[in-house]
């Protein structure tokens, strides 16, 4: 059963799979992102389909550009405007990307596409190689730096306050944190208190030490990896 997963047609029908999950999920959530945001148009799902059809047969150009994509999704997801409250949806679609990418780095999938492997059989390699210990250490210090430097990066939120009229009321706060907002200085009559919102302040450390072990990985991955050789050549009979 396990042999089945390290085939590409099977990992690449996957993808296939979470693609149409997100588009429907998308589409249908309550939130405001708008549906044609993440997926740019109705013919999308065929799109998707033909290039991972392409990839299972060996298709090195349309993994690549599926890996663009992906990636570009990622980056409207963090700038999307329900990312700052730390939307469900959001972070589900974030999952369903990173997951995506993660199927297109396998190791069968990248076999499959390199150049001068058609007939030869699977190397019997790991999905994907270990990483060395110290890159989930440094994915956790990457995060929170990256957290703590976008205390620099500010937006506006109504928020429920107590203005100088005594009566409760809606205000409009200035809010710091990416891509969530979790700290931010709420007005109470003549004075103000700083709040921090820390399930948001661990989402985005979540969220960056995530994607700095990710990027991490991927670039440490080519190094583990054989360089291409050229298929052995069989010699005529005599």
């Amino acid at each position: 059963m396990a042999r089945i997963w390290h085939k590409p047609g099977v990992l690449m029908t996957a993808y296939l799979a979470l693609f149409v999950i997100a588009l429907v999920w998308n589409s249908n959530s309550s939130s405001g992102l708008a549906p044609r945001q993440l997926i740019p148009d109705l013919g999308s799902p065929l799109i998707a389909a033909f290039l991972a059809w392409r990839v299972a047969g060996g298709g090195w150009l349309s993994r690549g550009l599926i890996v663009a994509y992906t990636i570009g999704l990622i980056q409207k997801v963090l700038w999307g405007a329900d990312m700052k409250s730390g939307d469900l949806v959001s972070l589900g679609l974030l999952a369903i990307f990173l997951v995506q990418i993660a199927l297109l780095v396998s190791t069968p999938i990248y076999e499959r596409t390199r150049k001068n492997r058609a007939g030869r059989p699977p190397s019997g390699a790991p999905m994907w190689p270990a990483p060395p210990w110290w890159m989930a250490a440094f994915a956790v210090v990457a995060g929170l730096i990256i957290t703590l430097l976008f205390l620099g990066s500010e937006d506006f939120r109504p928020v429920s306050c107590t203005p100088n009229s005594g009566a409760p009321a809606q205000c409009t706060v200035l809010a710091q944190g990416f891509p969530v907002h979790y700290l931010t200085v709420v007005p109470d009559g003549n004075f103000s208190y700083p709040v921090i919102y820390k399930g948001a302040a661990a989402e985005d450390m979540a969220i960056w030490t995530v994607l700095s072990f990710g990027a991490c990985y991927l670039m440490w991955l080519p190094s583990r990896r054989p360089a291409e050789t050229a298929a052995p050549r069989v010699a005529a009979p005599a």
